[in-house]
């Protein structure tokens, strides 16, 4: 080794200055490319992957930031969604208020439309009273209803809906004098709304009418017949 080094040294120092100087340049250039590569090149790439790693904790402290935004409105006013509902309903029966408030005097109330059937009918020697049924009482704002109860609100909003009540009659007699019942309910200073209705030939000249009738009301409950 000693042999190989003096040598080395012997043809450096046959060498003129200009290229002992060009010698002593590449390998000082050698030297640095081997630091450069070895210590160098592995601490930027240390340092790109860190700032990677910071930027994409960046992105998760933002969403996590947004999730406790969120927790905190939950927090602070639990019971927003039930009120927003709530006031929803309420608006849109302060819309139809007017309206219903002038058919109350125009509307047979529903614990009366039993009697009042039945009243006309007596007028009607003709007709016979074969059935008289009630039927179950309709919510007219029954979305509002069913979403309430999802947001546990349904007590308050049932107190706030508008019911159809109805009752469904069955009579038999001629046509003529069916077909005169009917239009003496239709004359009625107090009405009930008219539904669905179905006439039946028994045994000629005999008919039997189904006829549905119903009311609007504020209540839920009422006195069935």
């Amino acid at each position: 080794m000693n042999a190989t080094w003096r040598k080395w040294a012997d043809r450096y120092a046959a060498l003129s200055r200009r290229e002992q100087l060009l010698i002593a340049a590449a390998v000082i250039a050698c030297v640095g490319f081997l630091l450069l590569t070895a210590w160098v090149d592995p601490a930027t790439k240390r340092a790109a992957a860190l700032r990677a790693q910071m930027a994409g904790q960046q992105t998760e402290l933002g969403a996590l930031q947004a999730q406790v935004g969120s927790l905190k409105a939950q927090l602070h006013d639990p019971d927003a969604a039930n009120r927003k509902a709530l006031e929803e309903l309420q608006a849109r029966l302060a819309g139809i208020d007017s309206e219903i408030g002038n058919l109350d005097d125009k509307l047979v109330p529903p614990q009366r439309m039993g009697k009042v059937l039945q009243t006309v009918l007596a007028r009607h020697r003709g007709l016979a009273l074969v059935s008289l049924r009630t039927l179950a009482p309709q919510p007219l704002l029954a979305t509002s209803v069913e979403k309430a109860a999802a947001e546990k609100s349904v007590v308050a909003i049932r107190r706030e809906n508008i019911w159809r009540h109805g009752l469904e009659i069955r009579v038999a007699g001629s046509y003529a004098d069916l077909l005169a019942y009917v239009a003496e309910l239709e004359r009625a200073p107090q009405r009930l709304l008219m539904g669905g209705m179905a006439l039946k030939v028994t045994t000629w000249p005999r008919s039997e009418l189904t006829l549905t009738v119903y009311t609007l009301s504020r209540e839920r409950d009422w006195l069935a017949v």
